[in-house]
C-alpha cells in the first residue's frame, strides 16, 4: 500500500475519533498535520468523500453547530 494511502487512512481514523470524542483541539491538530503531510486538496477530499458516510445526521448537525460555536 502506498505511503500516502496509509497516511490518509490513519488520518481519517484519527479525525473520526476526534469528532466522536468532541475534541475540537485534537481535530484541528490532526487536520493541520494532514494538510502539511498530504496537501489541502487531499484532506478536503478525505473530509468530503470519506468521513461523511460514517457519521449520522445527528453527529453532522452537532459538528456544524460545534464549528459555528453554538452550544446545544
Amino acid at each position: 500500500m502506498p505511503q500516502d494511502t496509509c497516511i490518509s487512512l490513519f488520518l481519517l481514523a484519527e479525525l473520526f475519533a476526534a469528532l466522536q470524542a468532541n475534541a475540537s483541539d485534537l481535530f484541528k491538530r490532526w487536520l493541520y498535520g494532514g494538510i502539511q503531510d498530504l496537501g489541502e486538496a487531499a484532506v478536503t477530499e478525505l473530509l468530503l468523500d470519506w468521513i461523511d458516510p460514517f457519521i449520522t445526521r445527528v453527529e453532522r448537525d452537532r459538528i456544524v453547530t460545534w464549528h459555528l460555536g453554538v452550544s446545544l
